[in-house]
């Protein structure tokens, strides 16, 4: 006997990363009037759904939020942006699809790559993970945040403490960030299906939805191909200078700088490889626009 009824369709969309900048621009170049219907009923919705002050208490909290117009609005505003990222995606997959303008997959193989090109618009299906280097670079981040720290159990002092903290800038220069905020932040996809090219993105803060240590999972993956990696030919996942395309020097630096890190990973359980750090052809890059659980 079965206990559990599967349901019969997945109808609910559970975000982790969605580029509303990408996918605003691009249904405004394909069917403006979408947009523009879309931004109306939000306006609407802003002057006359959820207008004046919210008198009375919040069921649960009690306390009244009168005089709160600046509070009202914040929250209005909220609501507001989040709708109109959701309907404003739902538009442009929809169109997309219409148009028959996304490429998909049949599960993976080492033939998966076979007419796929650069600027395609791709739809997957693929487990995503931080992959073992940014997991130790991350991993080793928080330890030197802890080191910094008085009264941790990790607290340190003296030269111990004056080389992690040189370690740890290292680490944020090599990872691209500056001052806290990440430019990007490199995924690897293992697509369902059987074993086959490599395929890895990178993702932008700005737009998670979810966190990082919710990866974890199959993942509907909708997403522009940036390059396809010829075999034999390797692709940096980090990137030392992003202002010109990789080179040879580039990726030798890399391996040489991830070495250096192979010590350290062992002591925090993680298996490190200076390989990892590039990618090897057949491989795909992408340029995510939205993933979400499935």
């Amino acid at each position: 006997m079965t206990i559990y009824q599967k349901p019969k369709k997945r109808a609910h969309k559970g975000f982790f990363y969605l580029n509303d900048e990408v996918v605003i621009n691009s249904l405004s170049a394909l069917e403006s009037g979408k947009v523009d219907e879309i931004v109306s009923k939000t306006v609407v919705a802003r002057e006359g759904g959820f207008s004046g002050e919210l008198k009375g208490g919040v069921p649960g909290i009690g306390a009244s939020v009168g005089g709160g117009k600046k509070a009202t609005s914040e929250v209005e505003e909220e609501m507001v942006r989040t709708r109109t990222r959701f309907s404003i995606f739902d538009a442009w997959y929809a169109l997309l699809q219409q148009e028959k303008a996304i490429g998909t997959f049949e599960g993976w193989g080492t033939e998966a790559l076979a007419g796929v090109s650069a600027g395609d618009t791709v739809e997957l299906r693929a487990g995503l993970s931080l992959g073992p280097l940014q997991t130790v670079m991350r991993l080793f981040l928080w330890f030197a945040d802890q080191a910094a720290k008085p009264g941790t159990a990790f607290s340190q002092k003296g030269e111990e403490a004056k080389a992690t903290k040189q370690g740890a800038q290292m680490m944020r220069t090599l990872m691209g960030i500056d001052n806290g905020v990440e430019d990007e932040i490199p995924l690897v996809a293992v697509p369902l299906g059987d074993e086959g090219p490599q395929v890895i993105l990178g993702i932008s803060p700005k737009w998670m939805i979810g966190k990082l240590g919710q990866l974890g999972g199959d993942f509907g993956i909708v997403a522009q191909v940036a390059r396809v990696i010829p075999r034999d030919e390797e692709y940096p996942i980090l990137r030392l200078t992003k202002d010109v395309t990789p080179t040879p020097m580039e990726i030798d630096t890399l391996k040489t700088v991830v070495s250096g890190y192979i010590a350290p990973a062992k002591e925090l359980g993680v298996e490190v490889d200076p390989e990892e750090s590039v990618v090897k052809g057949p491989a795909l890059v992408l340029n995510p626009i939205e993933s979400l659980w499935v």
